[in-house]
């Protein structure tokens, strides 16, 4: 299960294969795909979503029945990727977004970000380290990663400080 923003970084940064490596299928809600393709192509991600087999959008009719008690109003894609996880019982979504994200913890939705997908391939051997991939992030898009975060992730993918020796 994903959110929009998690397609388009990873799309941003020619990540998104590590969904389909991690994942095999990814499912996202009428939603994450109508937010994706409203622009047309223009936007990262939104091809992508239209011609690989292993995204799928799934539907469901009555998003209330699962988010009419969330805590606060999340944008669309956000409100129907929880709900959507909610309804397949999903192992986890990926999410970025904090309101989100607290929503998701409060349903008891297991969720990693845009971060933890890096942690997740790295830990699987798919990448050798996520310090490329934050750097990625931080130069060619506008994620939000502050200072904290961003040693935080290095640290948990032991690369803090840093282990390369100058040459």
């Amino acid at each position: 299960m994903s959110d929009t923003t998690a397609i388009i970084y990873l799309a941003k940064i020619n990540a998104l294969h590590l969904l389909k490596t991690l994942f095999h299928v990814i499912y996202i809600p009428e939603a994450v795909y109508d937010e994706l393709i409203r622009q047309g192509d223009r936007l990262s991600g939104s091809k992508e979503v239209k011609l690989l087999p292993w995204i799928k959008v799934k539907k469901v009719d009555n998003y209330e029945h699962y988010t009419k008690k969330f805590s606060k109003p999340l944008d669309p894609g956000e409100t129907q990727a929880i709900g959507l996880a909610i309804h397949i019982n999903a192992d986890l979504l990926i999410m970025d977004e904090r309101d989100g994200r607290n929503e998701a913890k409060k349903q008891e939705i297991k969720i990693v970000g845009v971060i933890g997908i890096f942690q997740k391939a790295k830990d699987e051997g798919l990448i050798l380290r996520v310090r490329p991939y934050l750097e990625k992030l931080r130069c060619e898009t506008k994620f939000k990663m502050s200072p904290r975060l961003y040693k935080l992730a290095l640290e948990g993918a032991g690369e803090w400080p840093a282990q390369e020796k100058a040459q």
